[in-house]
């Protein structure tokens, strides 16, 4: 080999060494700078279990959460349950939260728990989850109705139309849908689940005037209403998921109206968002509820995992990617969202249970339904 060549081999050689050391030495510190927030992280970590309320299973099972929650050194393990049966859930099972999806139905674990702090990360409206061919149906029947820049499902009208036990094919124009069943707004069942509780507190406002209900005789006075609505839908799902599935896979021809939070439809999290088609529609009732999602911490693990959930801006942002409304404010899509129309609060805890005992199937509770 000339010189001149072999000199030509050496500078080559010098220079893809010297390229090889510069992306070597880039690699490293760029690894170093990936590796900053882990070093953040705790390195002891303690296993915590839960139980949820089932519309929160996809926020637990997010592979993102659980390493956020890790990296606040809590291995988290959740097991769902409907809110109602959460009390009996906790009793000798070692969990080390519950986090049911309102205020009454955390309140009452917390008194039976006798338990007196608390963490609502998040919340969520409930909605109405339908399909055009039934929006168009029931906007001709008054149902829907425009307020302001959107359609909402007007309550009262529903209330109305219960009371005269209306069919879908007796509506005006009826060419859509014409099914032989009353008009009903499908629900989970508000002897397990929290969703229905939130629907009884809708529609007990509704019926009362527009007043939040607060004394038994008020509830008395309002069984009727409140036993057709619920009695006359027939068997419920136990939990707001399967009526969610219901609805999602049976399509219209099961669940033409269903009662859900609104974080169920607008889910937007990787392999979460849910299987919607084109002709589904979700609509806020007039008036509505908001669900606050409440963690009642029952030891320090849990606590740790209500103030992750509460302060933690990330976890904050998974939670509006799977639809909830964070209630600390957060960089992310969900502050686009408008709010609902109306909101009304929820009747105390002790109104909503002395309906749920009012609603307890028994023979003569039936007998006071039918009069």
């Amino acid at each position: 080999m000339a010189r001149r060549d072999r000199l030509r081999f050496v500078r080559y050689v010098s220079i893809a060494l010297g390229v090889v050391l510069i992306a070597t030495v880039g690699f490293v510190v760029l690894d170093r700078y990936s590796a900053r927030p882990a070093a953040d992280c705790r390195s002891d970590v303690t296993d915590v279990r839960g139980v949820i309320g089932s519309e929160k299973e996809a926020f637990f099972a997010d592979q993102r959460v659980r390493d956020r929650l890790a990296c606040a050194g809590l291995k988290v393990t959740v097991d769902s349950r409907g809110s109602r049966e959460m009390v009996l859930a906790l009793k000798g099972n070692g969990y080390g939260f519950a986090f049911p999806g309102s205020t009454p139905a955390a309140q009452k674990i917390m008194d039976e728990l006798k338990v007196t702090d608390s963490f609502t990360p998040f919340s969520s409206p409930m909605a109405v989850a339908t399909f055009k061919p039934i929006v168009e149906v029931l906007t001709r029947a008054g149902v829907i109705q425009r307020s302001g820049d959107r359609d909402v499902v007007d309550v009262a009208a529903l209330v109305e139309l219960a009371r005269k036990s209306t069919a879908w094919d007796q509506l005006p124009g009826n060419t859509e849908y014409p099914q032989r069943k009353t008009v009903l707004l499908r629900t989970t069942d508000p002897q397990d689940s929290n969703s229905a509780i939130m629907f009884l507190s809708i529609v007990s406002h509704v019926a009362n005037g527009g007043s939040v209900v607060t004394t038994p005789e008020q509830v008395g006075k309002l069984l009727p209403d409140l036993c057709r609505l619920i009695f006359d839908q027939g068997d419920k799902p136990e939990t707001s998921q399967v009526l969610f599935n219901y609805y999602l896979v049976d399509g219209v021809g099961r669940i033409p109206l269903a009662l859900v939070y609104e974080a169920q439809f607008v889910a937007e999290a990787p392999g979460q968002k849910p299987g919607l088609s084109d002709e589904m529609v979700l609509m806020f009732p007039k008036p509505t509820v908001y669900s606050r999602h409440t963690l009642i911490p029952i030891s320090d693990a849990g606590r740790r995992v209500g103030q992750a959930l509460r302060e933690d801006q990330e976890l904050a942002k998974l939670a509006a990617e799977h639809g909830f409304r964070p209630e600390r404010p957060v960089d992310s899509p969900v502050s686009k969202r408008k709010p609902p129309v109306e909101v009304v609060e929820s009747p105390s805890y002790e109104v909503l249970e002395t309906m749920l005992a009012s609603l307890t199937p028994t023979t003569e509770n039936a007998q006071r339904c039918a009069k």
